[in-house]
């Protein structure tokens, strides 16, 4: 629908294989997505076989395990994950022309453990985090919010490779706390959604509505001087289409165009008033954590997360005395990567 590698040349993209109908684009690596997360919430039935036939026929660099996410915040049952690690040494071995990427999940600390065990067995050197924004991100306050959080941090450093996070969003405050645990990518279809819901993203403000005047959920209209911040975004970083940028607005393609420019360009600009900014600070200070000490953080909050106040992120982080620990961001291997998915 939207080919963002012919409005923003040299970046990454990931196709969904469930959708993906044509020839390679021409971008600078293409990933691709086995569409798990669409197969588990749209409870449809997808044999492994016909994602071998797909990714045969796919001209790409780098193909995502089939791997179904937990349907329970960090919780999956052992004949499920038994089923996501054959998927992958299925993939791998009949596809050993192909680069398959395993995927962890935000599972329980033993789960994450054994699996990256058995991944490194394979000689990987790239695995992906599935369930950085959970399907229960919003529902159980700050314990559910950090459980993933704390899980990345387990795998950052259960795994010494690249590490790829999957369907993060396109927001600063994430795109920062995967810096923290020197993630070395992620992909994002933020550009898209927000655009389909009448809303643009301003650098460093978050996104603001510019519809036809009928949204009501989590609409924060857009203001002259957050307009002139935007324009001003787009001219420094040389975006080619500034002349039309009023009409382009006007519609859902228009508006999907210019978020994606600001995700990439922009990821790292936050406002003072951000309200996740806590996440940052809270990553930063478990990210010297001992993986014993990050386990216990984990297995509380994936035991009972709905049962604690809004504080509880902090004040658990409190209760291990992380003052002692450093809060310095660690120097990325290769920077942070967002890919602009398709998907």
């Amino acid at each position: 629908m939207i080919r963002l590698w012919e409005y923003m040349p040299n970046i990454e993209i990931m196709v969904n294989s469930l959708r993906w109908r044509w020839p390679r684009p021409d971008a600078l690596t293409v990933w691709v997505d086995s569409g798990g997360y669409q197969i588990m919430i749209k409870g449809l039935k997808i044999s492994l076989e016909s994602i071998i036939k797909k990714y045969r026929k796919l001209e790409a660099d780098i193909y995502m395990s089939l791997d179904i996410p937990p349907n329970q915040l960090c919780l999956v049952s052992r004949q499920q994950f038994l089923e996501n690690i054959k998927n992958f040494e299925v993939l791998y071995t009949k596809l050993d022309d192909k680069k398959v990427i395993p995927i962890v999940h935000c599972y329980d600390c033993y789960k994450m453990l054994e699996a990256i065990d058995i991944y490194r067995g394979y000689g990987v050197d790239l695995i992906a985090f599935g369930g950085i924004v959970p399907p229960t991100l919003a529902k159980n306050g700050r314990g559910s919010r950090i459980a993933p959080i704390v899980a990345l941090a387990i795998v950052s450093k259960l795994f010494k490779g690249k590490i790829h996070a999957l369907g993060v969003g396109g927001t600063p405050t994430m795109y920062n706390v995967l810096k923290v645990f020197g993630i070395n990518s992620l992909d994002s279809t933020s550009w898209r959604t927000k655009a389909a819901y009448g809303k643009i993203i301003i650098p460093g403000y978050g996104e603001r509505y510019i519809g036809n005047g009928n949204a009501s959920f989590g609409r924060k209209d857009l203001t002259d001087e957050e307009w002139r911040i935007l324009l001003k975004a787009l001219t420094k970083t040389g975006f080619s289409y500034i002349e039309n940028l009023e009409k382009m607005l006007l519609t859902f393609r228009g508006r999907a165009i210019v978020n994606a420019w600001i995700v990439h360009h922009f990821a790292n600009t936050i406002s003072k008033n951000n309200g996740f900014a806590w996440l940052i600070e809270y990553s930063k200070k478990i990210k010297n954590m001992s993986y014993s000490e990050l386990c216990m953080v984990h297995e509380r909050l994936i035991t009972n997360p709905s049962s604690t106040s809004d504080n509880y992120g902090l004040s658990l982080a409190e209760q291990f005395d992380l003052s002692r620990f450093s809060s310095t961001q660690p120097v990325l291997r290769n920077g942070v990567n967002d890919c602009g998915s398709t998907t």
